[in-house]
């Protein structure tokens, strides 16, 4: 009852979103819109070149995907020039219109810093109360000081990790005065749902840590030892996703080859967490994609791209293969207006 019910409600079948599945991180970066209810209809899109001056310059997109229904999309551009440096660049991306917009270089990550700096996203939306669009990022740096801890001494001062956030509105970049943790999270385990970001966290206990984009302010849900059983049953792979408007937790034990997801009813109560699908004997999956239209998208060890019929159970190939960079998807809407609207 609890499945047909998350099924039925699923909000990617509506009229207006589309999905975009294509190669990241890629030179020759294809994208395709796939907008019917049987996902056949595929159109390729391109990334527009953000830096038409730079006509040498190799570009190399990252495209970071949140999860949820998006509107705007988060992009990383990576510049890579004749004598190799690379230089990055992160964008705002409009796929209905194809604009696009530069986010400005934070101050930290000036070329000048005598530092080496780490910059991990961990989050990109949308704030609903202020109507602005915001990006939080964790910045630390590299060194021998303080090995594996962010922090790096040079002569009288110090360097400390810290955490940032840009708002669209002003078109800038702050510190954030706001306590994280900061112990190991996975990069593939983020996403973006009303106005709020989530991420995992993974150490003797697994977390569910979130951050507020209105109030700017962070709390964490504890995740149940029988939806996450930590590091105790051998290699795992845990992938964060938004299953019809709740926070969906999909693991995947290959000593078991056993895919389950998870969904929680309630942030902040560890007891919410439901286990919604239990799919055993699965030793073809090697990582997931996505989750939309009732499938879950996912990549095959023989690199073919497959998902399984969540109502159904059943697998089916999707007829393309992974080249040597990574596929992800997203759920998108359309929207013709402009991204700074909010400045409006």
């Amino acid at each position: 009852m609890v499945r047909s019910y998350f099924l039925s409600k699923d909000p990617s079948h509506r009229r207006d979103a589309f999905l975009l599945l294509g190669q990241v991180f890629s030179p020759t970066i294809t994208l395709y819109s796939l907008s019917d209810e049987r996902i056949e209809n595929m159109v390729k899109l391109n990334i527009p070149n953000p830096f038409q001056e730079q006509t040498e310059t190799c570009f190399v997109f990252d495209i970071l995907n949140m999860g949820g229904i998006n509107d705007i999309i988060y992009v990383r551009c990576h510049l890579r020039n004749n004598d190799l440096e690379i230089y990055t660049r992160d964008l705002l991306w409009n796929p209905t219109t194809d604009e696009l917009k530069v986010i400005p270089r934070s101050p930290t990550k000036d070329p000048r810093s005598p530092v080496t700096v780490d910059v991990s996203v961990h989050g990109f939306g949308y704030d609903c109360v202020k109507h602005d669009y915001k990006v939080l990022q964790h910045i630390q740096f590299i060194g021998r000081s303080y090995p594996c801890t962010g922090y790096v001494s040079l002569g009288d001062i110090t360097f400390e990790p810290f955490w940032e956030i840009y708002n669209l509105r002003s078109n800038s970049w702050r510190k954030l005065d706001v306590f994280m943790p900061t112990f190991y999270h996975t990069p593939h385990a983020r996403v973006y749902m009303d106005g709020v970001c989530h991420w995992l966290y993974i150490d003797f206990e697994s977390y569910l840590g979130s951050f507020d984009l209105s109030n700017e302010t962070f709390f964490t849900t504890a995740i149940p030892s029988d939806i996450d059983c930590g590091f105790d049953e051998g290699y795992i792979w845990r992938h964060l996703m938004v299953l019809n408007e709740s926070i969906a937790l999909v693991t995947y034990h290959e000593k078991k080859t056993t895919l389950n997801i998870s969904i929680l009813g309630e942030l902040n109560v560890k007891e919410s967490w439901i286990k919604l699908f239990i799919f055993g004997f699965l030793p073809s999956i090697e990582f997931p994609i996505g989750v939309a239209k009732g499938k879950l998208f996912f990549k095959r060890i023989d690199k073919e791209l497959a998902w399984i019929d969540l109502t159904t159970h059943m697998i089916e190939d999707f007829g393309a293969k992974e080249g040597d960079c990574s596929f992800n998807m997203l759920v998108c809407k359309e929207n013709f207006l402009p991204i700074d609207r909010c400045n409006k």
